[in-house]
Formats: structure tokens, sequence, C-alpha cells
């Protein structure tokens, strides 16, 4: 199906999503049943461990017949994005290949561009999606079986979601800064004067050098405030008096936790450069 570009505009993230709604609707769908059934695997793990010690197999078949759901859905869903992506992007690089309004060389450079737009949909939303679906299970499971831990999960999941609701302008400025660079990049690569390129080729460095900055500083905040987080909530589960299999779920928990909002500053940063590429693209 090609985009419908006279009725939605240029293609853009709302563009695209509205012309392949239901395309993009089915894979994330997909991809939230998968990352589901992976929350509640620790729970399950948590039984068998139980039962094995008690020395029963129920757990360790409700393991099986979870691992092997989550298996069939996971492939299914990758076999299904390659089709759908692979066709949006030759919607996508069609229609921007047609903007007679633009130069050859920005053309080229927007292709490139439209590249990482579909690559969003395909790989950053789909990330987001997943860490989001992590978080959200494992503090409602950190809730269920520990609250005191759950609370404190929650508490640490806002401080970090402070980190990238205030950094939001200044990430996306510097996206911004580097795809207007990345927009000359043909035409100062066919320069004969060294001195643009290098001032070029320059630019562009200290661009990536500042959202790399920004990407770090994020990160070590997030992962100063986890590290504290696990430290507390390990000493409040070992004086819990939980069973093993109750302890090791919480403790899986909290790492999945952990993990998936560390996922957050790179995603986070992906979304915001997709939507400044998305108005680039629509733009004159």
């Amino acid at each position: 199906m090609m985009m419908e570009t006279r009725r939605y505009g240029r293609p853009t993230l709302g563009g695209i999503w509205r012309t392949y709604r239901a395309r993009i609707a089915a894979t994330l769908s997909l991809l939230t049943v998968e990352r589901l059934l992976g929350v509640i695997v620790p729970f399950v793990l948590g039984l068998a461990i139980n039962d094995l010690i008690a020395g029963e197999l129920r757990g360790v078949w409700w393991l099986i017949a979870l691992e092997v759901t989550a298996l069939a859905i996971g492939t299914g869903r990758r076999l299904y994005d390659s089709r759908v992506y692979a066709g949006i992007y030759s919607d996508v690089a069609d229609a921007t290949a047609k903007r007679t309004d633009l130069s050859v060389s920005r053309r080229a450079a927007r292709l490139g561009l439209a590249r990482e737009l579909v690559d969003f949909f395909e790989w950053e939303l789909p990330e987001l999606i997943a860490a989001l679906v992590g978080i959200v299970g494992a503090l409602t499971m950190l809730v269920y079986m520990l609250p005191s831990v759950g609370a404190l999960s929650f508490i640490t999941g806002l401080l970090v979601a402070m980190i990238f609701v205030v950094s939001r302008g200044r990430m996306f400025n510097l996206n911004k800064l580097l795809n207007n660079e990345l927009e000359r990049q043909v035409t100062m690569l066919e320069s004969e004067r060294a001195f643009l390129r290098l001032k070029h080729l320059a630019r562009l460095a200290r661009w990536r050098i500042h959202l790399s900055d920004l990407e770090a500083a994020n990160f070590a905040i997030a992962e100063l405030l986890l590290s504290a987080l696990i430290i507390a909530a390990v000493v409040v589960t070992v004086q819990a008096g939980l069973s093993v299999g109750e302890v090791f779920a919480v403790l899986t928990y909290l790492i999945g936790l952990a993990e998936n909002l560390i996922v957050l500053p790179w995603t986070y940063q992906q979304s915001i450069r997709a939507h400044e590429i998305g108005g680039r693209i629509a733009s004159g």
C-alpha cells in the first residue's frame, strides 16, 4: 500500500502512523503480549523453584509452557516486522525522492533521514514500548509481592523519568543542529575548498559529542538512583522472611526494572530525534 500523501501530507511520524496504523499496531500488539509473558516468567520461575524444593514438577511445566508460547509469538512477530517495515520504507523513500522543490543533495540527505524515521518505528519504538511494559509489569509484581520494595521502586522510577523531562529541550536542539549539518553533507563533500569540508566534519563531530555527553550524564544519574534502589531493596527483601523462590523473583524483577529504566535514555533520545526528522522531511 503506497503512502497516501494527498490525504496525510508529506512523510512524518504522524503520517506514517495514520497510513500504516493497522500494520504497526499489529506488530506492537504482538510485542506487548510477548513482553507481558516475559514479565510473568520470574514469578513462575520462583514457583518452580519452590515446587522443586518440595519435590513437585507443576511449576516446571508451567514454566516450559510459558517459554514455548513466548518463543512462538516472538518469532512470528519478527518475521512479520521485516516485511511490514521494508514496504513502509519503500513508500517513504519514494515520497521523499519526488520532492522537486529540494535540490538533489538535500533529497539525498533526506533519504538517509527517512531511513532513520522508519527505523524508529521498527526498532526504537518497539524497544521503548518493551521497556515501558517491563517497567510497569515489574512495578506491579513488586507491589504485589513486597509492597515496601514496590513503593521504593515507583519513587525511583519517577525520579529517573524526571531526568528525561528536564533534558528534552536540550536534546531536541542538539539533534536539530546535527541534522542541519547532515543536510549540507553532500554539498560540503563536493566542495573544492578543504576548509569548508573540515569545518563541516568538525561540526558533525561536535554535535555528536554533545549528544553523547548528554546521554552519558542522563545514564550516570539514572544508574546512581537504580544502584541505591537495588541495595536498599536487597536489605528489605532479605529481612522480609520470604521463601527462596520469592526472594529470587523479587530480585529478578528489581534487576529487570533497572535494565528497562536504563534503556529509556537511549530510546527517549531516539524518539526526540525521530520527531525532529519527521518535521524536517515534511518541511520545505
